[in-house]
């Protein structure tokens, strides 16, 4: 989720855009849950369980099972800086749907962003138990140019989410540089925490197939 709150200087009467204040991310999370069930969504009530503070459980691995989590949407905030007004009343996000892009080690911490991130950086934090996002491309830089720089690196670390501009299917105009997990995978077991004996082809098989 993206909180935008820029108005276009090029268009004079456009109506000017609305702050995010807590009311309104209220109005956020109501919306969120007149379209979902309670069921279809991880939250950070359900991550959080019983312990202290949201980063004090995903410290101790306490995000749902892939089976448990299959099926379902998680709602991550893109903006860093409105975290603590959505955070206000909701102590380690209680009650609310959306994970922060959270300072590591503050309690509502267990999504953080890292896309100019090194590897050493994103791998530390995977290690400590964050879901990770980093982008692979940005902008049209990597696209003119064919520099899999990023893109490498971002496939070798261990980041759960990877933003690219040119998924496989959509490649480059001018490069038909692309972004993928070989074998034209969807997911695949984390180079940096699978558990032994992940197989990547299993990821995405029909249930009770394995």
């Amino acid at each position: 989720m993206e909180t935008k709150e820029d108005t276009p200087r090029d268009l004079p009467n456009a109506v000017k855009a609305e702050p995010f204040t807590p009311a309104l991310f209220d109005a956020l999370d109501a919306e969120i849950r007149s379209v979902f069930q309670p069921d279809e969504i991880i939250t950070p009530d359900e991550v959080r369980g019983n312990a202290s503070t949201l980063a004090d459980a995903v410290h101790a691995g306490n995000w749902p099972t892939l089976a448990k989590a299959r099926g379902r949407v998680i709602f991550l905030m893109d903006q860093q800086h409105v975290g603590p007004i959505y955070t206000q009343g909701h102590p380690s996000l209680q009650g609310r749907i959306l994970f922060t892009n959270a300072i590591p080690g503050a309690p509502d911490a267990a999504f953080v962003e890292q896309n100019e991130g090194s590897l050493e950086a994103i791998n530390a934090l995977v290690k400590q138990g964050y879901l990770v996002r980093t982008r692979t491309d940005e902008g049209t830089e990597q696209a003119r140019t064919n520099d899999t720089t990023r893109r490498d690196l971002a496939l070798s670390s261990g980041a759960q989410i990877l933003s690219t501009d040119y998924p496989l299917s959509e490649p480059s105009p001018w490069t038909k540089y692309s972004v993928g997990l070989p074998h034209g995978l969807a997911a695949r077991c984390n180079p940096v925490n699978k558990p032994a004996g992940c197989v990547d082809s299993l990821l995405e098989a029909a249930p009770g197939t394995h």
